[in-house]
């Protein structure tokens, strides 16, 4: 691809950026035209904060982004072509990673974009990230710049249909740490302080702020990541529709305010459902979990898939397996053999077994996450 059409590529996410959302940018004491290599650390805050970053920047830093997001030939497109992109396995820094970001440091002169989360946030709040994440600052010994973001949640969630037009998006950079300041500090301090650095909240942040996103179709898809009706204790009997949730027991049960906060129940965020759900789930798994979706294989060197079209989903926690039914055939995954669970984008739930990897589309991605993590290792 030619840097013109590169260039205007660029442009035009650019404009589609600023169409659709509010962005306010402040760069305080960083350089958005700074040509060298730097590290910028950014919280996870919704599925387009590489794009957005990287359209911000004259020299945009390369991304580190989960491996299955390059599955999708569209989304492989842009990653390689467009915003170069290095893949990775989420809690994984294998030798190849390692290897190409040196090169991209040392020889191409770029900087890194990493999300150590590894998951853009599931319900408007930080989640953690490995340790591991200060081993490379100590290694690399380049500038480590923070970007905190606010907002983007509330824009566009993890699980949302239709992003709020124009919700308001802030960005705040700032430098964290000088490459030559990070020999001063201990991996804990430095963990420490980008722990503090990447916390946020955006339903607490609105809360303050009171931006009205005005939301018209905010609930849209909230069903595929809130299981638990806090009204009836049933799981899997949400729906949504416009801003209103409702429970197939209950009728109406909520629905979200001009601020993007819900109203009806004693809670007003996410996160305290999200937690909420998670403490009934030992009741829950008192019976056999169901769904269905789309099955695949993944072959992890070129990213190609092999459908194997649509299964029944099944999570037994008597014998602690996961039994998947495609028409006449029956596939069996035991839980204690179920490694690198993850849930990227949306809806797309994948894991290794016996040294192969799979990936589902499911109607309910996340009580099968939180479900096989629980009978895993028997906690969140």
């Amino acid at each position: 691809m030619t840097k013109l059409k590169i260039f205007i590529i660029r442009q035009l996410v650019k404009i589609y950026y600023r169409l659709k959302f509010k962005i306010v940018v402040n760069f305080n004491d960083f350089n958005p035209k700074r040509t060298d290599p730097y590290f910028l650390i950014g919280n996870h805050a919704f599925l387009h904060d590489g794009l957005i970053h990287a359209m911000l920047l004259k020299r945009y830093p390369y991304p580190i982004i989960n491996a299955f997001m390059f599955t999708n030939e569209k989304m492989k497109y842009i990653l390689t072509k467009v915003i170069y992109s290095i893949p990775k396995r989420k809690g994984q820094i294998d030798i190849s990673t390692i290897r190409e970001m040196l090169n991209v440091v040392k020889k191409k002169k770029r900087g890194i974009m990493v999300f150590p989360e590894g998951n853009s946030s599931f319900f408007g709040k930080e989640s953690g990230f490995p340790f591991s994440t200060v081993k490379l600052f100590k290694k690399f010994k380049i500038d480590v710049v923070v970007v905190k973001t606010n907002g983007a949640y509330l824009s566009s969630p993890r699980w949302g249909l239709k992003p709020t037009r124009k919700g308001l998006i802030e960005l705040n950079y700032h430098t964290l740490f000088k490459g030559d300041e990070l020999e001063r500090y201990s991996e804990e301090e430095i963990y420490e302080q980008l722990t503090e650095a990447l916390s946020f909240n955006d339903f607490d942040w609105n809360r303050e702020r009171k931006y009205l996103y005005k939301p018209k179709e905010r609930a849209l898809g909230l069903e595929t990541y809130i299981y638990y009706c806090p009204k009836c204790h049933n799981h899997q009997s949400l729906s949504t529709k416009g801003n209103q949730i409702y429970c197939d027991h209950c009728g109406e049960i909520a629905h979200f305010n001009a601020y993007s906060l819900i109203s009806g129940l004693e809670f007003d965020n996410l996160v305290e459902w999200d937690i909420l759900q998670k403490e009934h789930l030992p009741k829950i798994l008192e019976n056999i979990i169901y769904t269905s979706g789309q099955m695949y294989k993944v072959d992890m060197k070129t990213f190609a898939l092999e459908d194997y079209g649509r299964v029944d989903f099944e999570i037994n926690p008597f014998s602690k397996g996961v039994f998947i039914q495609n028409k006449d055939t029956e596939t069996v995954f035991e839980v204690d053999n179920i490694e690198g669970l993850t849930l990227t984008r949306k809806k797309e739930i994948s894991f290794d077994h016996k040294r192969s990897t799979y990936l589902f589309k499911l109607d309910d991605p996340m009580i099968v996450l939180d479900s096989i993590n629980y009978l895993k290792e028997g906690k969140l």
